[in-house]
């Protein structure tokens, strides 16, 4: 992008708002301390005391993969990582899904961050897999949980460093396909430690995309669309992250956390359209597309916790604010079949995602057996959009405003909830889990102006909308890591403002999508029986799932009368999904090994009785296949190898086909493990991928190829640094993380 177009773009974007991290002055109280007068530090330099886990574990509502027992993870990315963990998807573009479905609720150390709210793909790339502890993957979460998110839960546990002196690590990486620099430190001394991370990640992909599209107007005359692109796409930014963590006394603990993004991506689309009737397609027009995307934002957060007697009984209070912008906008050239320019456009959509939770959590173990969990939480959003079109005028030399297409949407949403669930253990290795969760919703909004036809009005008002949450889990453990468990719960997806915005994207004019501002959320019952056992040594686990959404939001697609590709999202699929998992994992002196894979069959069918839809339906076989492994030589030397397949997707109206990953590397480990060089390659046996798509509608058929090239070469390197303390005696208690609050869904914010 030259630099003129690059001013044209700052002067546009509303100006940035500054980072300002808040600095809590606690008041002072008399706190009863514990007594450390016979506590003696020992100084140990670069010594790390770490308690050998499973890879894999089992616990009552989550599998959990242990990352610090992944060889492999050093220098990696947080995307990186997930691909490895079971039933979790990673793709190409870094989407992540769960069992399919990327409807999924993140969480970092069980709460919503604004880090992962608008562009999670691009927030996991910036973060470094050195800074994660542990991935919870939760498939059918109990009450306490939000219950948004119908794809299912997947929680991110940070480090956490409880030891006195300073440590601290720094990565980096370059590669064909990415980039990658950060690093973290840490302080404690006393009852308070520090925390400072810092990450940024650079990815580039290109290639090509095909599309035909088959058209039958009114009289059964055939035309046929063809468009042929060239695509590069970039994108990166940083992130920053301070924490303190102040241990008041042994059952008073306070956690302040402030974070700070930047994200920029870039796509050009330099392609061709030839139309006309069928077998006599004529030259159409020829475009180039420069699409610029960038977002910025902050989260300010407090979690503050009481500890009884028991350290089973906790009262805890949290708050978390968000507030995440972000300016999307492209610029087009059109030139005609003389190659001379005969139309410009440049729109730019300015968004801003804001939002407040607070919440009460109580847990109180009546028993042994007995464990009592309640709480309250509130959740205030407000998104907006404002979007504007320019078209050039070649008379007067200038770019007009578009006043029929430039418009503004804003959007409130309001959650109120509380829940009560109960655990009881009996016959020794048996528990019970019941739960229930309501959830009051408020929504309404308003648009400028514009012809937003099925609103019909500015300003518009939901009806408030209740759901009762139960949740039912049975399990039993079997010897020291088997277990058989039996689960069901009740999800809801609210839409976020990706389907909401009724903001046109006219830059491929001939294939447009508009959000519905008044989409309902899509509820789903899910069922579940797991079985398996994890040891040191490796282990299996094996799920049997069942879901069912009768309101699901479904992609829409249809030709208007202009002959244009519309892609809109309405309520109007039911969503019936069967299948399994099954994750194996082995492990020995210097090496391991570890299968996931799934086999499903998904069923999807339109609900309503008139209109383009009626009647139609989609269905087929979803898999997922990976293997893993890893091998040391010697104490320093590891080789490791990947390789993924990942299974169709089907929507409504068509479906889109599997693709393959693979990867290879090799790492060499120095100054006793703290420091780490590798390189790696990727997709060397199949440079090329090949993702195919078809949709079919009542008067069309589209069908589309797009060529990704994925060859690629990495190098990482990582090092850690720094002397630690630790104290032989008067450990101090431990914080429980609370695991119950959403991440706000949507692409709007950032």
């Amino acid at each position: 992008m030259q630099l003129d177009q690059v001013k044209m773009w700052v002067k546009n974007y509303r100006s940035i708002k500054g980072i300002i991290f808040f600095t809590l002055i606690i008041g002072s109280s008399r706190l009863k301390s514990q007594n450390d007068s016979n506590t003696k530090a020992d100084t140990i330099k670069a010594v790390e005391i770490k308690v050998s886990k499973n890879l894999i574990e089992n616990r009552a509502d989550a599998l959990v993969y242990n990352a610090d027992e992944d060889l492999t993870s050093k220098g990696q990315s947080a995307s990186e990582l997930l691909s490895k963990v079971p039933m979790v998807d990673v793709d190409m573009d870094g989407n992540v899904s769960l069992r399919g479905n990327r409807n999924i609720r993140f969480l970092i150390n069980g709460r919503p961050s604004g880090l992962l709210a608008g562009s999670p793909a691009d927030a996991l790339r910036a973060m470094s897999a050195d800074d994660i502890a542990t991935v919870e993957v939760i498939t059918n979460p109990s009450s306490k949980y939000d219950a948004e998110g119908s794809g299912g839960i997947i929680n991110i546990i940070l480090k956490e460093k409880k030891v006195e002196g300073v440590v601290g690590n720094f990565r980096g990486g370059i590669g064909t396909r990415s980039a990658h620099l950060g690093g973290s430190l840490a302080s404690q001394k006393g009852k308070t430690a520090y925390n400072l991370s810092l990450g940024s990640h650079f990815w580039r992909s290109w290639g090509n995309l095909e599309t035909q599209r088959n058209n039958i107007d009114d009289q059964g005359i055939s035309y046929q669309l063809i468009q042929k692109s060239d695509q590069v796409n970039w994108g990166g930014g940083p992130r920053l992250t301070l924490s303190l963590d102040h241990q008041f006394t042994k059952s008073q603990s306070l956690v302040l956390t402030a974070t700070g993004r930047y994200r920029l991506r870039n796509s050009i689309d330099n392609w061709s359209t030839n139309w006309g009737v069928t077998d006599s397609v004529d030259f159409l027009w020829r475009q180039e597309s420069d699409y610029l995307s960038q977002g910025w934002g902050y989260d300010l957060g407090f979690d503050y916790r009481i500890k009884g007697k028991n350290p089973k009984n906790e009262f805890a209070i949290a708050g978390l604010l968000t507030d995440g912008n972000s300016g999307d906008g492209y610029d087009a050239l059109r030139f005609n079949s003389l190659n001379n320019l005969s139309f410009q456009e440049h729109s730019l959509n300015n968004n801003s995602n804001k939002e407040f939770s607070l919440q009460m959590d109580w847990v109180n173990s009546i028993s042994e057996e007995l464990l009592f969990e309640t709480g309250l939480k509130t959740v205030l959003r407000w998104v907006t959009s404002n979007y504007h079109f320019d078209s050039f005028d070649f008379a007067k030399n200038t770019f007009v405003p578009n006043e029929i297409l430039n418009n503004g949407f804003g959007y409130y949403q309001n959650i109120h909830a509380g829940y009560s669930q109960i655990t009881y253990k009996f016959l020794k290795n048996y528990s019970v889990r019941f739960g229930m969760r309501f959830e009051a919703t408020e929504f309404g909004g308003n648009i400028n102006k514009g012809t937003f036809e099925t609103v019909g009005k500015n300003t518009f008002k939901g009806e408030p909308y209740y759901n009762w949450v139960p949740s039912i889990s049975l399990s039993r453990v079997i010897g020291v890591g088997g277990y058989l468990r039996l689960n069901y719960n009740r999800r809801i997806q609210r839409p976020s403002l990706t389907f909401l915005n009724p903001y046109v994207n006219y830059s491929n004019p001939v294939n447009i999508t508009v959000g519905n501002p008044l989409l309902d959320p899509e509820i789903s019952e899910n069922y579940e029986f797991s079985f398996g056992n994890y040891t040191k040594v490796g282990g299996f686990g094996l799920n049997f799932y069942h879901k069912r959404l009768n309101n699901a939001i479904e992609t829409y697609r249809y030709i208007n009368s202009s002959g244009v590709y519309v892609t809109t999202y309405s309520n109007i699929g039911k969503n019936i999904q069967n299948g399994m998992d099954l994750n194996l994992n082995f492990r020995g002196k210097g090496w391991m090994l570890f299968l996931n894979g799934g086999l499903g069959y998904v069923n999807i069918s339109s609900t309503i009785d008139t209109g383009a839809v009626a009647g139609v339906s989609a269905s087929g076989w979803t898999y997922v296949i990976g293997l893993r492994g890893n091998y040391s030589i010697n104490e320093n030397w590891l080789i490791e190898g990947f390789s993924r397949i990942n299974a169709p997707q089907f929507s409504l109206q068509g479906y889109s086909q599997n693709w393959m990953f693979h990867t290879i590397g090799i790492k060499r480990t120095f100054n006793e493990g703290k420091g780490g060089l590798g390189i790696g390659l990727d997709n060397p046996f199949t440079p090329r991928v090949t993702l195919k798509t078809e949709n079919k509608g009542q008067s069309f058929n589209l069908y589309s190829e797009r060529v990704l090239n994925m060859w690629g070469v990495r190098i990482n390197f990582n090092y850690s640094f720094g002397d630690v303390k630790t104290k032989k005696t008067n450990i101090r208690g431990i914080r429980i993380k609370n695991e119950d609050l959403k991440n706000g869904s949507g692409d709007g914010g950032m």
